[in-house]
């Protein structure tokens, strides 16, 4: 599949703006022209020439300080962007808060009723939530520079909030394990890998609540789908690191997984691979966006700015993640994308019945592992 396709799968999931338009104006009439008479022309001066002096040249912003960055991408990964946007802007601080896409959501929320949110910039999977800060006008409205080569689909919001790489909810599997490797996500079910399935908490994972969300409202999954997998003797980890690191191991044979985490065990030699269930991939957004309550807009705006530069670009390529520039190469590891079925998260029912999926969920699985 090419880009363009997963461009269209993006503009799906983002709601159309409405458009306005102007009503129609009629020209006014003039009245008829009349005859004009000009006075004896009267011998011209010239004034004296000034020198034209051209305005001073303006300073550039000096891009230093601190910025708080709340998100939910794994740690080691933010780490390494935060280190090599440092190589370009080594003035900056950058203090990181990260956690699971909860979490971060909690801490947002709990300053928020304190009277002032902390982040400057914040990245994690919970669009809606995103959502709900805009209709509160609390994000800003900006364009990172080098975005506008990417589809505006990617741009959400009028450019509150935007994508810099794309992820997928996947079947990983361990290849050392399996040897007929999965089709389907019921194979997640199967009695001979009772006990040894993994899947993050949607309870702390952003991604896993999107998958939770919008399997328990499709007619061939629903809630007895997490009943099954509960019965099968699944383990619930709280985020998917942890998945990654017990399917690589050995101790999972089979997972739901970010295909991003599974090409990253892959390219560091760990016996783990995925595939795209033939009854869809769950694409999962993970936008980032600046606060309007920023203290620091100048390094705000450079760290997202970065983000689509070429460097960074090529770090999330040997991350394993799928980029939203059209003509960029896919990780290795990536199965034919021509295969790529797209489930798109069930926005609408997720936002009816946020409290409602936690708790069904703690219901059949309990409380995260810590």
């Amino acid at each position: 599949m090419k880009g363009s396709k997963l461009f269209l799968l993006f503009a799906i999931l983002v709601l159309a703006l409405s458009a306005c338009t102007a009503a129609p104006t009629t020209a006014p009439t003039q009245p008829p022209a009349a005859e004009a008479t000009q006075p004896p022309a009267a011998e011209a001066t010239e004034p004296p020439a000034v020198e034209a002096t051209e305005p001073p040249a303006e300073e550039p912003v000096s891009v230093s300080g601190t910025i708080n960055l709340y998100t939910s991408e794994p740690e080691d990964q933010v780490n390494m962007l935060v280190n090599d946007f440092n190589t370009l802007y080594p003035d900056v601080t950058v203090n990181v808060f990260r956690s699971g896409s909860g979490e971060v959501i909690a801490k947002i929320q709990a300053e928020q009723q304190a009277g002032q949110i902390l982040a400057d910039v914040i990245w994690f999977a919970d669009m809606d939530f995103f959502k709900s800060l805009a209709d509160q006008d609390l994000m800003m409205a900006y364009e990172p520079k080098g975005s506008e080569a990417i589809d505006e689909i990617y741009h959400y919001n009028g450019d509150r909030y935007h994508e810099v790489r794309q992820i997928f909810n996947v079947v990983a599997y361990n290849t050392t394990l399996v040897t007929e490797p999965p089709t389907s996500w019921k194979d997640l079910l199967k009695e001979e890998y009772a006990g040894r399935v993994g899947m993050p908490s949607a309870l702390y994972s952003g991604a896993a609540f999107n998958q939770v969300g919008t399997f328990a409202n499709m007619p061939e999954f629903g809630w007895e789908f997490f009943e099954q997998l509960n019965a099968n003797g699944v383990v619930v980890e709280q985020g998917n690191g942890a998945v990654a690191t017990k399917l690589s191991s050995g101790e999972f044979v089979i997972a739901q997984l970010v295909d991003s985490h599974a090409r990253g065990q892959a390219l560091a030699g760990s016996p783990v691979a995925h595939i795209w269930p033939e009854e869809g991939a769950l694409l999962v957004p993970t936008p980032i966006g600046i606060l309007n309550s920023t203290q620091n807009p100048p390094a705000a705006q450079a760290f997202l700015d970065y983000l689509y530069t070429d460097q960074a670009q090529a770090l999330f390529a040997e991350m394993g993640y799928i980029s939203v520039f059209p003509d960029a190469a896919t990780p290795e590891g990536t199965p034919d994308m021509s295969n790529l079925k797209v489930i798109l998260p069930d926005a609408e029912f997720i936002n009816a019945n946020r409290d409602e999926i936690r708790s069904r969920f703690e219901q059949i699985y309990g409380a995260p592992a810590q």
